[in-house]
């Protein structure tokens, strides 16, 4: 029977530990005991009360999520982090996280995003390891508009805030992605040879950067950008532990667009 380790060393390998970003916080982030036979897992994009309450209601014993449950040291537990570890702890249910070396890993966030919108010849950029974000040539070239329905589709994510061409003739041709709050690796994907790259949390003077640049900035949502490792998660963990049933939990987007 699989244990925790052996779960923990499998996604390991294909998210190896020295991609983390040097800022991250990833890897055990609650274990009552690492060598604990498990029947049932979940994965989720990040741990929230109703998705606790999903894992005690299935009896789930190990949660693997993408965002850290701990990213920054905490001063004190008490209030809601207090009910939530003690929920986890009474049902001795596990959390491991895998975060920004899943965003780098070969099979990781940025390849399934890139692999979802159908990319050709696509390569590895930015981040501490130069594997964080994928770019890759579009199937065919889409005008700037063509490429946001494309977007909406491919992600079911809504509306875009958007920074276009200077000339809105200009046809997108390479596309550049990085999940979840990548803003801060726009440049790289300029320097990459990208026309437009889609990522999250774009803020007011990068937007402003990027029409001097001229490349089109696709603000999608951190949760439309990351949800889809979820599935890659589940793929890892059934087709190498066959007894392990494995559950997903969608924790849907915080924000709605109005």
């Amino acid at each position: 029977m699989a244990k925790i380790c052996d779960i923990d060393k499998i996604i390991s390998s294909f998210a190896p530990k020295d991609l983390s970003e040097s800022w991250d916080n990833d890897g055990v982030m609650i274990c009552g005991d690492y060598n604990k036979n498990i029947k049932k897992a979940a994965v989720m994009l990040e741990i929230r009360d109703k998705g606790v309450d999903f894992a005690v209601k299935n009896g789930v014993k190990l949660i693997v999520t993408h965002h850290p449950m701990i990213f920054e040291p905490l001063k004190s537990i008490a209030g809601k982090d207090y009910a939530l570890f003690k929920k986890l702890a009474d049902n001795d249910i596990s959390v491991i996280s895998y975060h920004t070396r899943m965003d780098s890993a070969e099979t990781g966030v940025n390849q399934c995003l890139a692999e979802l919108f159908e990319l050709k010849d696509i390569k590895m950029f930015g981040g501490e390891s130069g594997m964080l974000g994928r770019i890759g040539t579009l199937k065919k070239p889409m005008s700037q508009t063509e490429f946001a329905e494309y977007i909406k589709k491919k992600l079911n994510c809504g509306t875009i805030r958007a920074s276009l061409f200077k000339n809105g003739n200009k046809k997108i041709s390479k596309a550049a992605f990085v999940g979840g709050g990548g803003k801060s690796y726009y440049h790289d994907a300029y320097l990459a040879g990208a026309d437009a790259y889609i990522t999250s949390e774009i803020t007011h003077n990068i937007f402003i950067d990027a029409k001097e640049l001229d490349i089109c900035l696709f603000d999608c949502g951190h949760y439309y950008t990351e949800n889809i490792i979820c599935s890659r998660f589940k793929e890892i963990i059934t087709s190498n532990f066959k007894d392990v049933e494995v559950l997903t939990y969608d924790v849907k987007s915080p924000y709605v667009n109005i």
